[in-house]
Order: C-alpha cells, then sequence, then structure tokens
C-alpha cells in the first residue's frame, strides 16, 4: 500500500492515517562493529577476510551471512511484535565501485530486493537508507570511514555519484509500494555546514525527478 503525506500525517491510499512502528536492520547490508562484534569497519572486514580466505570463499562467505542474517522467520516474529516498518541501512560498495563510479552494480540488489519482498509479505514497509556514501559524509567508522575525515563534502565527484545512485535506488522502487521512503544521508557531517544544504536540495530534486513520491517522510 503505498503510502502518501496528507498534511502532517502519512495516510494510505483510502486516506486512512498510518502510523509507523519500526526498527532498524543495523550490521546486515552495512555492517557495524557494535552490533555484529568485529574489530573494524566494513571495508577493513571483508579485506582480512578476503586475504584469508581468498576472493572466492570471501565472496561465499559474505553472501551467505547477508542472507543468513535476515530471513522469512525475521520477517515473521517482526510481525508478530506488531512492527510495520524496517529501516534498511546500505553501504554504497554493495551497488557502486570505488574502482568503476557511477556503473550501478545490479547484482548488488539481490539481498536488499529479496529483505523488501520478505517484508512485504508481512505488511511489513521498508525505507532505504543509504547509510555509507563514497567519500563518506561523516568522520566516524560507521558510515565505514576509516580515515576520520569526512571527504563526501570536499569533493564534487563524490556527491555526483551519489545523486546517481539515488536515482538509480529511486528508479527500482518507485512502484514498489512496500517501500515507504528513503534516508538518502545517514547522519551527515558536514565540517563547514555550507555544503549540505544545497546538497540536499539538488538531491531531493533529483529524486522527486524519478519518483515523485519521493517527498515522503524516511
Amino acid at each position: 500500500m503505498t503510502l502518501r503525506v496528507s498534511g502532517s500525517r502519512l495516510v494510505d491510499p483510502e486516506g486512512a492515517a498510518v502510523r509507523l512502528r519500526g526498527v532498524g536492520l543495523g550490521g546486515w547490508m552495512n555492517m557495524e562493529n557494535f552490533i555484529t562484534g568485529y574489530p573494524a569497519n566494513e571495508s577493513e572486514m571483508r579485506r582480512s577476510v578476503r586475504e584469508t580466505l581468498g576472493e572466492e570463499r570471501a565472496e561465499l562467505f559474505f553472501d551467505r551471512l547477508l542472507t543468513s542474517f535476515f530471513g522469512a522467520q525475521d520477517a515473521r516474529l517482526l510481525a508478530s511484535m506488531g512492527v510495520n516498518c524496517v529501516c534498511i541501512p546500505v553501504n554504497y560498495r554493495h551497488l557502486e565501485s570505488d574502482d568503476r563510479p557511477f556503473e550501478v552494480i545490479e547484482h548488488g540488489f539481490r539481498h536488499l530486493d529479496r529483505v523488501i519482498g520478505l517484508l512485504a509479505e508481512h505488511g511489513i514497509y521498508s525505507v532505504l537508507d543509504l547509510h555509507a556514501l563514497p567519500g563518506a559524509q561523516n568522520q566516524h567508522w560507521h558510515c565505514d570511514n576509516p580515515t576520520h575525515v569526512a571527504s563526501f563534502w570536499r569533493h564534487r565527484h563524490f556527491q555526483d555519484r551519489v545523486v546517481h545512485l539515488w536515482e538509480a535506488i529511486a528508479a527500482r522502487y518507485r512502484d514498489q509500494p512496500w517501500v515507504a521512503g528513503y534516508n538518502p544521508v545517514n547522519e551527515p557531517g558536514d565540517p563547514t555546514g555550507r555544503v549540505i544544504g544545497p546538497f540536499y536540495d539538488r538531491l531531493v530534486k533529483a529524486l522527486r525527478a524519478v519518483d515523485s513520491l519521493a517527498g515522503r517522510p524516511g
């Protein structure tokens, strides 16, 4: 059921008010060590596993980790608890590579598609949260930043990539009624305070050009 904003309320297609009661799927498509317990940010964790297991086995390891992390039984449990919304943090590296910027990785959507579908089967909305951006949008490890420098705000290149990536995400899910909304940039940390406003204006316009409902709270 596609949600829309009516005044200060979220409503369903019949105009009935909808109150979202949700949780965050932290540690899944953006690995955070305070949740999963490993001693690194995601990129360093993946690098260490590749060096230990080799490329093919490392890919298998992480694919099985993502598959096992959330399944049908988890969606059923959330529904039984009265949850009707799940925020899904995503690391951009699933969908785009630094080696091939502006090329969307179709294969990277497979787990996101799977979980959005599982949640929808149980009447649970998804909110898509870009939690780690190229260049790092804040100074901390939870956006997969090993440098403590938020370079995203310094370089137009990184900003252009995020606009392009969100256009691709919005195009993919604009007709999925159980995607309730988008969180375009998690916890932005623009140290100057001068870039964030113009960038958000640009990003929101780009999103709405693709998905007319992209003003939905998320």
